[in-house]
């Protein structure tokens, strides 16, 4: 087949745990962090913040 190929973008959902608690209520406080390759994240349970790094 030929021409165009229908494509769908949509956000990632992630699933980041907590380091230090094992949790997975977790949110993304900032999208960037130290790094451009990092990003802010903060655990609701424990509420500690944390980084992340992203995935490529």
């Amino acid at each position: 087949a030929s021409g165009p190929v229908p494509l769908t973008l949509s956000p990632t959902q992630r699933r980041v745990e907590c380091p230090r608690c094992g949790s997975a209520d977790t949110e993304e406080s900032s999208r960037f962090g130290a790094t451009s390759c990092k990003a802010l994240w903060r655990c609701r349970a424990c509420r500690e913040p944390f980084e992340y790094v992203k995935e490529i």
